[in-house]
């Protein structure tokens, strides 16, 4: 007999009707419990269908996939050449049309500039007095007419208070342009050397100067030990009215080394990136090819010190911070002489030049870190 039954029959109230009630009760709950379980079985049935369904599905869609990705492979194979090319082409296309707007920007600015300063030396000219103390004499006559700063201005001016004797100039480092000594060729028809070591710069000075039968324009690399005899060999020996020399490298030692000529009005360019206080010069031997950016010529310390040993005293300094001005000793006494702290300008961007380039310090740290030699002098 069943646990629960016997405790019913034990107990003093139980009567078969109450026994046969509770048996009832209890048989219906078990149906229920029953009916739950055999419905549980059948939502459990329903997913495992289901997951069946779904995991066929996965199936057919990793086989599309594979598809695609099967068709994809192929189309890449048959165009890919032709669009690596086409994109090619774009990037060339992109690449030279940002270029030729670089080159224009830098044209119009270059344009913009050369405009600015024309009208600023026109202003000057017109509304400055003519009592103005040196140097600020010189700087108020600057302009650019075949310069490549306002050098002709200060030249002009300069010649005024020297005077001239034969008209014959030297220009080492002419370039394109024929250099500070362009104006006085072109313009006033001075007689003349202009040397560079490019083949193109003295066949363009050939072509542009043919009008002017004094001028020679002679391809040489100039050196200390050639310098003299360049010269000697085509006419330039003795008194000249103007010495220019710029050729970015060794002029410090061209200077020293030249005597065969002795010039009235000497423009030396000197390198502002080495400050004005440091006397320094790059060594004979000491140009490099990947040399950082400012590493070549002589401060303006340097300079002034040579070219008064040789007899000459700093008068100026153009605004860009590139040629430096001297005379003679013996000419114009009426122009005094400047300290190089007074007269030293730092070099500006040749478009802006109201834009100054990284200091000496930064420059003494590129080439102290590349161990490049400079010489104290």
């Amino acid at each position: 007999m069943p646990l629960t039954l016997r405790r019913l029959l034990s107990h003093r109230v139980f009567s078969p009707l109450h026994a046969a009630a509770t048996v009832e009760r209890l048989a219906e709950k078990l149906d229920a419990q029953r009916r739950d379980i055999k419905a549980l079985k059948e939502r459990l049935h329903e997913q495992r269908t289901e997951i069946r369904a779904l995991r066929a599905a996965q199936h057919e869609s990793a086989k599309v996939a594979a598809a695609l990705a099967k068709s994809q492979l192929a189309l890449t194979e048959q165009t890919g050449l032709r669009v690596t090319a086409d994109v090619r082409a774009l990037v060339k296309e992109v690449g030279d049309l940002s270029r030729r707007l670089d080159r224009q920007q830098k044209v119009q600015a270059k344009w913009e500039t050369g405009v600015s300063w024309q009208l600023g030396a026109v202003i000057r000219r017109l509304c400055l007095p003519s009592d103005i103390p040196f140097p600020f004499k010189l700087a108020a006559r600057r302009f650019k007419l075949r310069s490549q700063h306002e050098e002709d201005g200060y030249l002009l001016a300069l010649l005024e208070e020297v005077g001239t004797t034969n008209r014959r100039f030297v220009e080492i480092g002419c370039g394109r342009s024929g250099g500070n000594a362009a104006i006085l060729a072109f313009e006033l028809g001075w007689s003349g050397l202009m040397v560079d070591a490019n083949p193109d710069a003295i066949d363009y000075i050939t072509k542009i100067y043919a009008f002017n039968d004094a001028v020679q324009g002679v391809e040489a690399e100039v050196t200390p030990e050639n310098v003299n005899g360049l010269l000697a060999a085509h006419g330039c020996s003795g008194e000249v009215d103007l010495l220019s020399i710029d050729i970015d490298s060794y002029d410090y030692w061209v200077f020293e080394a030249l005597d065969v000529c002795s010039p009235r009005v000497l423009m030396l360019e000197y390198n502002a990136g080495f400050g004005p206080d440091r006397l320094v010069t790059i060594p004979r031997g000491a140009l490099v090819a990947d040399a950082p950016k400012g590493y070549s010529g002589a401060s303006l310390a340097a300079l002034t010190a040579l070219a008064a040993r040789k007899g000459y005293r700093l008068v100026a300094c153009e605004y860009s911070g590139v040629n430096a001005f001297y005379l003679r000793n013996d000419v114009a006494p009426a122009v005094p002489s400047q300290t190089v702290t007074r007269a030293y300008r730092p070099q500006m961007s040749r478009l802006e030049v109201d834009v100054e380039r990284p200091g000496p310090e930064e420059l003494y740290r590129r080439i102290a870190e590349r161990h490049l030699p400079l010489q104290d002098v």
